[in-house]
């Protein structure tokens, strides 16, 4: 992941999310979703309250990285200079989008806002900002020891295992009413129950994939496994 980034640890989001993730939020005008600079953007709701032109740019890159319409250095919109003009102008070649102004005299650009949506996440109370792009996916291997399921997830190595758990109701519904433990370190140990506020690593469920990448093994060897074991009476669906 070699993208620019702002910060992946801003402290006011816990959410992380996977390109994949922000690419399934595709739809241009019923859920999109667009990643930049680090951050993760729902940009459904501007696009619904400013239909038209201006939002079409925006809505052709729902579930894409628009990472490359921003200067790294500012955060702000790239910006050229016209020669035609000698000033300096916003770079726009998918098309002027909302909050960007005209390159030429008008009395209908629309200033009534307090931030452009690209700086959202500057604002006391974010209206597009969901989350941040992870820095770094991991996969693991989910086993219900009930019912002998397993399931492959792309998780966020930020994700607590309660956040885990979530992506994993899509699977199991009744997730919650599993004890989530891991493999013991040394054989002959008990499985370890982990700590659902805290991250896989920090559970001791190491990240091996580049060692055993450099190695030229197999996905298989390295993916981790959590197990679920049934514990209670069925949460409400």
């Amino acid at each position: 992941n070699n993208m620019p980034v702002a910060d992946h640890t801003d402290g006011r989001t816990k959410l992380h999310f996977t390109q994949a993730e922000v690419a399934a939020h595709n739809s241009p005008y019923e859920d999109c979703w667009v990643s930049f600079l680090g951050r993760v953007y729902n940009l459904t709701k501007l696009i619904h309250e400013n239909p038209g032109e201006l939002a079409q740019p925006l809505a052709d890159a729902a579930g894409t990285d628009i990472s490359h319409w921003f200067d790294t250095k500012t955060g702000d919109v790239r910006r050229y200079m016209n020669l035609e003009t000698g000033l300096e102008e916003y770079y726009t070649p998918m098309g002027r989008f909302l909050h960007i102004p005209p390159s030429y005299p008008t009395d209908d650009f629309e200033t009534d806002f307090d931030l452009p949506w690209w700086k959202d996440h500057e604002a006391d109370e974010p209206q597009y900002w969901v989350g941040m792009l992870s820095s770094k996916t991991r996969q693991i291997r989910v086993v219900n020891m009930l019912t002998k399921d397993e399931h492959t997830l792309e998780v966020c190595a930020e994700d607590t295992l309660e956040q885990i758990q979530n992506k994993y109701l899509l699977y199991n519904k009744h997730a919650g009413s599993y004890a989530w433990k891991r493999l013991p370190d040394q054989l002959d140990k008990e499985m370890v129950v982990l700590d659902m506020q805290k991250t896989l690593e920090q559970n001791g469920v190491r990240d091996e994939s580049e060692e055993y990448e450099e190695l030229g093994m197999d996905d298989d060897y390295y993916v981790p496994s959590l197990h679920l074991y049934f514990k209670d009476d069925l949460s409400v669906a």
